[in-house]
C-alpha cells in the first residue's frame, strides 16, 4: 500500500501543499461540552466547543558520512542545510503579508493525513532545534502546530451533532407563545406544540407572573 503523507493545504488561493517530511507519530484534538442545568440532577446539553488542534512534525537536513582511512580508521564527517529553510513555508503562515487587500487575515488552512482532515487556521507554531552541526547551524527541527477551528454554522451543527440537542427558551416578560414558535421554529402556529411540550395548561395567557425566569423546552 502506498504511503500516504500528510499536508496542510491553504484553502484561499492557488498555493501548492505543503507536504510533511515525516508523518506525525501522533496528534491531540479535544472537544468539550457546555451543559447548563435547573439543578445538579438535571443537566441538559447548551453548546459544543471544538478546542484546538495540535500536532508536532519532524524536519531533519542532517548528513553524516564515515570514511575509511588508509589506516582502517573511519573517519565521520558532519554536513546539512539549515533545516529552518525546510520549515519556513510554515512559519510563514502564522505572519501577515503586505500582499493584496487582506494582508490581516489568517489564512484558512487544511490539515490532513488519509481520511483525517482539520481545517483552521494555525495560532501558534513552536519551533524546537534538536541537532545541530559544529558551527551551530540547526539540521533537526520540531514543530508544534496548534490549529483553532474554523467552520461554517452549517459544518459546526453537522460535525457536533447540535441538530440533536434540546433546544430551551428561558421566559420572559411579554413572551408570548406564538412569538417564540415564530423565532424557534419559523412557524409562529406552531405554539400549540410548545405549550403541548411544556404542560402549559392555559397558553393563552402564556406567560403568566410564575412563568417569568422558567425554562421551557423547545420541540423538534
Amino acid at each position: 500500500m502506498e504511503k500516504v503523507m500528510a499536508e496542510i493545504r491553504i484553502l484561499e488561493g492557488k498555493q501548492d501543499p505543503i507536504r510533511v517530511m515525516f508523518n506525525p507519530g501522533d496528534y491531540t484534538v479535544s472537544s468539550s461540552g457546555v451543559f447548563d442545568a435547573e439543578s445538579a440532577k438535571d443537566p441538559f446539553f447548551k453548546e459544543a466547543k471544538i478546542e484546538d488542534f495540535t500536532v508536532k512534525l519532524m524536519f531533519d537536513s542532517y548528513e553524516r558520512h564515515e570514511i575509511a582511512s588508509s589506516g582502517k580508521e573511519i573517519e565521520i564527517t558532519q554536513s546539512g542545510t539549515d533545516v529552518r529553510k525546510k520549515t519556513i513555508e510554515i512559519i510563514k503562515l502564522i505572519m501577515p503579508t503586505t500582499e493584496g487587500t487582506t494582508n490581516k487575515k489568517p489564512p484558512v488552512c487544511l490539515f490532513s493525513w488519509g481520511k483525517f482532515t482539520y481545517k483552521g487556521v494555525i495560532s501558534r507554531i513552536d519551533q524546537k532545534f534538536l541537532l545541530f552541526l559544529p558551527d551551530g547551524t540547526p539540521v533537526r527541527e520540531e514543530l508544534t502546530l496548534t490549529f483553532k477551528s474554523v467552520m461554517t454554522e452549517k459544518e459546526y451543527k453537522e460535525y457536533m451533532g447540535l441538530e440533536a440537542c434540546r433546544k430551551t427558551w428561558t421566559v420572559k416578560s411579554g413572551d408570548r407563545l406564538d412569538l417564540i414558535a415564530a423565532r424557534e421554529l419559523k412557524d409562529a402556529s406552531l405554539w400549540r406544540k410548545i405549550a403541548e411540550e411544556n404542560h402549559i395548561d392555559e397558553p393563552l395567557k402564556f406567560p403568566q407572573k410564575e412563568d417569568i425566569g422558567r425554562r421551557i423546552i423547545i420541540p423538534d
